[in-house]
């Protein structure tokens, strides 16, 4: 038996914070990671890092960087002088390693496709959601898809959770090295993601929205691509949902869909229910009718109508976009017919109001720009006194592209209100051409400007002996 006195400090402090009751105890993140840390000194073989101690040191990494991990664990293996029986002589606090935290992550997508455990939790989420059409035989929940990408850094990386080179198209792995062991920069080049997109789907209630899918797009990647990637997706996020259990989500994609619809093509061409189909169904859509198993078994179909597609306008998703329009016409992608394609407003309102900062836009028969508010606002009158008031002069620079807070902020109505009730309009002398135009020592920059003539749309500049408009 140990008394009091004959126990290290430490040990004694650690047993009196637990006995005080005072919350540290057994399930806080402190008593693990001491015990923890402790035991990866032993030299065993059967000790492995709990999970929540990994997402605990990862967080750190993300939060402080990859400085802060080395300064609280210390060089370890690294440091020259680091000898195995001690340990401790290299390290500051006994923490898991980058390899270690590396391996115990979650897996990389590593192709595009649907996730298959997302868009199975979405479709449970939809059973609280009001249908739009509920019978004995089917449930059919309406929902939304938002598609938008993001450009990211073209590279490959080795996801040490599954031993795979990612970031790629195609799969660097022993065959390709055969094949090509000497291969061209453009080989590489052609198969490198250059942008990552993602399918949100949403109630119409916008009670529940999920990412159910993954786009990643390639420098060559064509408008022919992107419809290909929304039709497979639509298609798999309206099957069955007992059919969808069933189905092989290897690779965390969805490879393998069972679920099997009736789809007649003589109820498209005539737009009603034929002889033969009515004897079971009351609809010519596939998407609102009961699968083929479920139709056998008799249970009720719950399954999930996509009804809209939200995308921004750049030419390969406004490519996209006209062919699921011209598909409503003939038919030919039975699926499809009930999608319809709406342009993303928030994409809509930042590109005209980025073009309202930077050139000079006819609108009502007159040129409008943000710089004319932005001069309004330096007004010593009370005009200049309401408007600083009703906005700031950091929505009117527009420096930050991607923030839409201030679109919102720029054309609030309060704006209209201030400058209609003013009784001191003043009248705002402004330059055509920005500086940077004209006034830059670049190649090619407009110089020695002589004349601006300025016509109902076109805007004549006069320099040198050359006319551009």
């Amino acid at each position: 038996m140990l008394f009091w006195e004959e126990l290290d400090p430490l040990t004694a402090a650690v047993q009196q914070a637990i006995d005080a009751d005072n919350g540290f105890n057994s399930e806080h993140i402190f008593y693990k990671i001491i015990k923890h840390s402790l035991k990866s000194l032993q030299k065993s073989n059967q000790f492995e890092w709990p999970l929540e101690i990994i997402q605990f040191f990862s967080s750190l990494e993300a939060h402080g960087g990859q400085k802060v991990c080395n300064l609280l664990r210390g060089p370890g293996k690294v440091d020259k002088q680091y000898d195995e029986n001690k340990p401790m002589m290299s390290l500051n606090i006994p923490l898991p390693t980058k390899t270690t935290r590396q391996r115990r992550k979650q897996p990389s997508v590593k192709s595009n496709g649907v996730i298959g455990k997302n868009l199975e939790t979405f479709m449970n989420l939809c059973q609280a959601t009001p249908p739009i059409v509920t019978s004995t035989q089917v449930r059919v929940v309406p929902i939304c898809l938002a598609r938008d990408a993001m450009a990211i850094k073209p590279s490959g990386d080795l996801d040490l959770s599954s031993n795979l080179i990612v970031g790629l198209a195609k799969p660097i792995d022993l065959q390709f090295v055969k094949d090509n062991p000497y291969p061209e920069p453009d080989i590489i080049r052609e198969n490198l993601y250059t942008e990552a997109g993602a399918i949100i789907a949403s109630t119409l209630d916008n009670k529940a929205s999920l990412h159910i899918a993954h786009d990643f797009l390639l420098h060559r990647t064509s408008g022919d691509d992107v419809y290909n990637t929304v039709s497979n997706t639509v298609k798999i996020a309206q099957c069955c949902l007992d059919c969808f259990k069933r189905t092989n989500c290897q690779s965390v994609t969805v490879t393998d869909l069972t679920c099997k619809t009736e789809e007649c093509q003589i109820c498209l061409d005539i737009e009603a229910v034929c002889d033969r189909c009515s004897e079971s169904y009351d609809t010519i859509y596939p998407q609102l009718r009961p699968c083929l198993q479920c139709l056998a078994t008799n249970t009720q179909c719950k399954k999930l109508a996509v009804l809209g597609l939200s995308m921004d306008c750049e030419s390969n998703n406004a490519h996209a976009m006209r062919i699921i329009s011209s598909s409503h016409d003939n038919s030919e992608v039975p699926h499809m017919a009930l999608v319809n394609c709406l342009p993303d407003a928030v994409h809509a309102g930042k590109k005209l109001y980025r073009a309202s900062a930077n050139w000079w836009l006819f609108i009502g028969g007159y040129r409008v720009n943000n710089c004319m508010i932005r001069s309004l606002r330096q007004f010593e009158r009370s005009l200049g006194d309401n408007l600083r008031q009703a906005v700031g002069d950091k929505p009117l620079r527009n420096r930050d592209r991607m923030d839409y807070g201030s679109i919102l902020q720029g054309t609030d109505k309060e704006i209209s209100r201030v400058l209609s009730e003013s009784p001191h309009y003043p009248s705002v002398t402004m330059t055509v051409l920005p500086d940077p135009f004209f006034s830059s020592k670049t190649q090619g920059i407009l110089k020695s400007i002589s004349d601006i003539c300025l016509g109902k749309k076109v805007l004549l500049v006069s320099y040198l002996n050359a006319i551009c408009c």
